[in-house]
């Protein structure tokens, strides 16, 4: 389902989500579409849910035009170059 038909369903809602199509840009993930797992009732549904998550499945506010999530180095990862 596109983000954007996910917005015109569930209007100024949270909801738990899996990317289902997205693109890496500038060190930014764009998921164009999702598959709803299920809307969520408030703020603190969607933080308790949000704790639960792992993967490609998350929870994001439909508030927001787009799904952009900016990717973060893992800080555990060492990389060891080779000279």
């Amino acid at each position: 389902m596109l983000w954007s038909e996910v917005r015109e369903l569930y209007p100024e809602r949270w909801v738990m989500v899996t990317a289902v199509e997205s693109r890496i840009e500038n060190g930014k993930q764009y998921v164009d579409e999702v598959a709803v797992i299920r809307p969520l009732h408030d703020d603190r549904d969607a933080k308790k849910v949000l704790m639960q998550c792992s993967g490609d499945t998350f929870v994001y506010h439909t508030v927001n035009p787009e799904i952009v999530i900016e990717i973060m180095p893992n800080p555990l990862l060492r990389i060891n170059h080779a000279h």
